[in-house]
């Protein structure tokens, strides 16, 4: 993604979420909203962080471009081979993260299927790919579904590339499970696969499974940090916020395309 690209969306994002809220209004929806991700993280999977209109701007004007600025860095950083031609992002929220990855590949850009069960973050995920020019689908089914259909052929699932950001952590431990055996299946067919979660230890108990059950594979782990230089008034929220960091950061596994 360039400079240019970035401030575009931005402003877009500006412009549709700021239309009924004032700035005050705003900064008290990210202020609630985080604290929901951070101090109530226990009550995600029964009450849902997009109860009201000012958490779901919050959510995407505020850290929808958090989240695009964290994948960008990370998918430069960190993969390899030919970029995807298609794009699975598994409880795609808006839709970011497969953005992210899709612009860091040349013209003709990737295509991107997106599942998530929120009625909001599905359009908003669609929004968001057609503002960026991207050609992408939202469907709503959970990530564990999504999978499963996915990996139900036997074609090969090599230019496939499967993202799974921020949202593994919200599965409860049986879906968890259903969901890495469908991964492991795909990478095996030719797929990558890239998985970013916080940084805080306690949000992902799971994370050394996962790595350890991936590691055969050819995942490769670790947590990356990034200082980034915000769009201005991204950066004019974030202070108001009480949030002054300039640096991002997510733990990543990373799975290279197979040669099949």
């Amino acid at each position: 993604m360039t400079p240019a690209e970035r401030d575009t969306f931005f402003a877009a994002l500006e412009a549709r979420h700021l239309a009924n809220l004032t700035r005050s209004e705003f900064t008290r929806a990210v202020r609630a909203l985080s604290v929901r991700y951070v101090e109530r993280r226990g009550q995600l999977p029964t009450r849902s962080p997009l109860d009201s209109a000012g958490k779901r701007a919050a959510f995407g004007l505020f850290y929808a471009p958090l989240h695009l600025l964290t994948v960008d860095a990370v998918v430069g950083s960190v993969t390899t081979g030919d970029p995807p031609t298609r794009i699975i992002d598994l409880g795609c929220g808006t839709g970011v993260c497969a953005a992210a990855w899709a612009m860091a590949g040349p013209d003709p850009r990737a295509s991107i299927d997106g599942y998530d069960l929120h009625p909001w973050a599905l359009d908003e995920a669609r929004w968001n790919w057609q503002t960026l020019g991207l050609t992408g689908r939202a469907v709503r089914l959970d990530a564990v579904a999504a999978m499963e259909r996915t990996v139900k052929g036997r074609g090969s699932l090599s230019g496939t590339g499967i993202v799974a950001g921020w949202t593994v952590n919200e599965l409860e431990a049986p879906g968890r499970a259903r969901l890495l055996e469908t991964i492991s299946a795909a990478i095996s067919r030719g797929a990558s696969f890239l998985l970013i979660e916080p940084l805080a230890r306690g949000a992902a108990p799971w994370w050394d499974d996962w790595t350890r059950a991936l590691h055969r594979q050819g995942a490769v782990a670790g947590d990356h940090k990034f200082d980034v230089d915000l769009p201005s008034r991204l950066a004019e929220f974030s202070d108001a916020a009480g949030f002054a960091n300039r640096t991002l950061g997510a733990r990543v596994l990373y799975v290279g395309p197979a040669d099949l």
